[in-house]
This record gives structure tokens, C-alpha cells and sequence, in this order.
């Protein structure tokens, strides 16, 4: 069995962000379709989060305290390469989204983003697992 499948086979998902508004309602979306929820509230919580938790995938915030979303993905994906991260940020040029990719990224979510984007990304990567 995968590390990041909890005991009970849930596809847990790790929600970074520093935006108390948006972790409650990413939580309560995530958790009324059946993916149980962790929090992060900076980037270096969501490194220590993902390193001993071992979510199934991480939706990561790029401005945050404390480090940034993008460092915190760094740091992550050097430990846990295969570890799915969508990237959630406000900038949303091509030019950023691109950038968010080639860091490691594998999807990206522009801010303000439907939450009915957020269920098919996360159904998507619980799928292919």
C-alpha cells in the first residue's frame, strides 16, 4: 500500500495556504466530495506537513510566509519526487503558469478558482493513482 493512502485507502489531500478563508473553505469542499483534509498555513509547515504526513497530493499557495510556495515545493519534491503538487496562485499570466510547471508543478489553479476545478484536479490525480 502507497505510503500516502492513510489506513483507510482515503486519498488525503494537503491544502498550503496562509488564507484562513480559503483553507476553510478548500477543507469543507475537499471533505463533502471524500478527501480528507490536512492544513498548512506557510511553506514550512507544508514541507514538514508533507515530508511526515505523506499526503496523496498538495494544493500549494505561492505567496506565503515564512518561505514561498514555490520553495516549499522545491524542498518537498526533492525528498518526495513523485509527490502531485498543483500549484494555486493569483498570478495567473501564461508566462506564470509556465514558470510553475517547469519548478515542478503539476498543475496549476489561478486564483480565484472554481471549487468544481479544485474536485475534477483532485479526482483526477486520486484516479491515476
Amino acid at each position: 500500500m502507497p505510503e500516502e493512502i492513510t489506513g483507510d485507502g482515503a486519498f488525503r489531500v494537503l491544502v498550503a495556504d496562509d488564507n484562513e478563508v480559503a483553507q476553510r473553505l478548500c477543507k469543507r469542499v475537499l471533505e463533502k466530495a471524500g478527501y480528507p483534509v490536512l492544513i498548512a498555513a506557510d511553506g514550512l509547515q507544508a514541507v514538514d506537513i508533507a515530508l511526515n504526513q505523506r499526503p496523496a497530493m498538495i494544493l500549494m499557495d505561492v505567496a506565503m510566509p515564512g518561505i514561498d510556495g514555490l520553495e516549499a515545493m522545491r524542498r518537498i519534491k526533492a525528498e518526495i519526487p513523485a509527490m502531485p503538487i498543483v500549484i494555486a496562485s493569483a498570478h495567473s499570466m501564461a508566462s506564470d503558469r509556465e514558470r510553475f510547471l517547469a519548478a515542478g508543478a503539476d498543475n496549476v489553479l489561478s486564483k480565484p478558482f472554481k471549487l468544481s476545478d479544485l474536485i475534477t484536479i483532485v479526482a483526477q490525480l486520486a484516479a491515476a493513482r
